[in-house]
């Protein structure tokens, strides 16, 4: 995976300034990636999904659905109920 290396001892080399990370490897102070390969996957899922809808575009077939699903789930409570 990674190899260790030990910190360079040359003139111009800057050891960390705590003593225990003066100890660690120097791959342990390299910075990380930006993204893991999971969540590069995600992102990638995520920009084939379809734009959000713009609510100030509601349609007339919008309302027509909304309303028979409300008007369906009334009825099956109102007949659970009786």
């Amino acid at each position: 995976m990674f190899e260790s290396t030990p910190h360079p001892d040359g003139p111009g080399a800057q050891a960390p300034g705590h003593p225990f990370r003066a100890t660690l490897p120097r791959r342990v102070l390299l910075p990380m990636p930006v993204f893991e390969p999971e969540v590069q996957a995600a992102m990638a899922r995520a920009a084939l999904r379809s734009q959000p809808m713009n609510w100030k575009r509601i349609t007339v077939q919008d309302v027509k659905e909304f309303l028979m699903a409300y008007c369906a789930c009334f009825m099956a409570i109102m007949a659970f109920m009786s």
